[in-house]
C-alpha cells in the first residue's frame, strides 16, 4: 500500500485516508497481490454480469485488459460507470469521463489517475450523508473540500473536476432517490394486490392511536412540564430564601419574638432584612 499511495496526487489520498473511506483501497491491495484481476473476479468485485463489462469494453468505454487481466485503470472506470449509469446514459458517461481524462483506452497521460477520482467519489457521498445542504452550492462545497490539496497537471485541472464531480453527487443522490421511489412503488403495488393486509394495517395503526390517546394527553404533557419547571425554579429559589432567612434569624436573634413582622411573601432577592 506504501508504493501505491506515494503514486497518488499530492494531498489526494491523505484525505481519503483519513476519513477511514474505503474507496478503492480493498482492490489496491488485491492487484498488488494478483497483478490484475481477471473477467470473473471483476464480476465479483463489481457485481455486474461478465457480457455488461466485455460490451463496455467493446464500446471503447473502458480499455482492453493487458493479457486478460484487468488493471486498476479498467476497474477504477468500470467503477465510476457502474455507480453513473442508473441516472446518466453511457454514451454520456462516455462524454463525461472523457472530459475528465481522455479516451477509454487511457495511457497515464489523463489529470487524475481514475482510482483517485473514485476515491474523491466516494469520499464526497459520504461527506453528502452527513451534510444538510444538498443545494448545488452545498454540493461544490463538499466536492472543494474533498479536492483540497489537489494538484492538477494542466491549468484546468481543477475546474474539470469540479464539474465532473458535482455531476457525479447529484447522479448518485438521484439514483438513491429512484431507488427508494421504486421502493415505495413496490410497497403500494403490493397494497393494491393484498387489500386484506392493508385493512390490517390501517386497524393496527387505529388501535395504537388509542393507546396513544389513552395513556398520555399532549395538554396534560405540556402543563406537566410546566409544572415541573415550576416546581425546579421555585425549589431553587426557596432553598435560596431559606438560607438567607436562617442566616439573618442567627445575625439578628429577634425574628422568633411575637412582635416580629412576619415577613412579605415576595421574592427573596426584593426583601429588606429584618432589623
Amino acid at each position: 500500500m506504501g508504493e501505491a499511495k506515494e503514486k497518488l496526487l499530492p494531498g489526494t489520498a491523505t484525505t481519503y485516508i483519513d476519513h477511514g473511506e474505503k474507496g478503492f483501497s480493498k482492490i489496491e491491495m488485491l492487484l498488488e497481490a494478483t497483478g490484475g484481476l481477471s473477467l470473473s473476479q471483476v464480476c465479483a468485485v463489481t457485481g455486474l454480469e461478465g457480457s455488461t463489462i466485455q460490451n463496455w469494453v467493446k464500446r471503447g468505454w473502458v480499455a482492453h485488459p493487458k493479457g486478460k487481466r484487468y488493471e486498476e485503470v479498467h476497474i477504477a472506470r468500470i467503477l465510476i460507470i457502474n455507480a453513473l449509469k442508473e441516472c446518466i446514459k453511457l454514451e454520456h458517461i462516455a462524454l463525461l469521463m472523457s472530459y475528465v481524462n481522455g479516451p477509454g483506452d487511457l495511457d497515464g497521460s489523463g489529470i487524475i489517475k481514475e482510482s483517485e477520482l473514485y476515491n474523491f467519489l466516494c469520499s464526497a457521498l459520504v461527506r453528502m450523508g452527513q451534510a444538510r445542504d444538498h443545494s448545488r452550492g452545498g454540493v461544490e462545497t463538499v466536492v472543494d473540500t474533498v479536492i483540497k490539496g489537489y494538484v492538477g497537471s494542466k491549468p484546468d485541472s481543477r475546474v474539470r473536476i469540479r464539474k465532473a464531480l458535482t455531476l457525479m453527487i447529484f447522479a448518485c443522490v438521484c439514483t438513491d432517490v429512484k431507488r427508494r421511489t421504486e421502493a415505495m412503488m413496490g410497497q403500494i403495488l403490493h397494497d393494491l394486490e393484498h387489500p386484506e393486509i392493508l385493512e390490517e394495517e390501517v386497524e393496527e395503526e387505529a388501535e395504537a392511536d388509542k393507546m396513544d390517546e389513552s395513556s398520555a394527553d399532549p395538554e396534560s404533557a405540556v402543563e406537566s412540564k410546566k409544572t415541573v419547571s415550576q416546581a425546579l425554579r421555585e425549589w431553587d429559589i426557596s432553598s435560596v430564601e431559606k438560607a438567607i432567612i436562617d442566616h439573618n434569624e442567627e445575625s439578628s436573634g429577634s425574628l422568633h419574638s411575637e412582635d416580629t413582622e412576619k415577613p412579605i411573601n415576595r421574592p427573596w432577592f426584593s426583601r429588606k432584612g429584618t432589623k
